[in-house]
């Protein structure tokens, strides 16, 4: 059985949120306070929030890009066609 790419969009943007969230931004702040001897909390705040939200936009790009390798254009149509994929698949 073959499955439709959109299905796993949902999944995909939801463990993309958890990796740059709980796993890139920290690793990021860890890597800036080895190089820094006194750090402001709010410049390690911003640095974790720029890091994270970047590589989340990065990660969606990537799977979007993906999904344009196989040839789904629709973006209109992008929530209609995960919940109710097309007849011939």
């Amino acid at each position: 059985m073959l499955s439709h790419p959109l299905t796993f969009l949902i999944g995909y943007l939801v463990s993309t949120f958890i990796v740059s969230f709980l796993v890139v931004g920290p690793l990021g702040v860890f890597i800036s306070m080895l190089f820094r001897s006194r750090i402001e909390k709010r410049y390690t705040q911003g640095l974790y929030m720029g890091i994270s939200m970047t590589s989340f936009a990065f990660m969606t790009l990537h799977y979007l890009l993906y999904l344009r390798g196989y040839a789904v254009t629709g973006w209109s149509s992008l929530l209609k066609d995960i919940f109710y994929p097309p007849a011939y698949f």
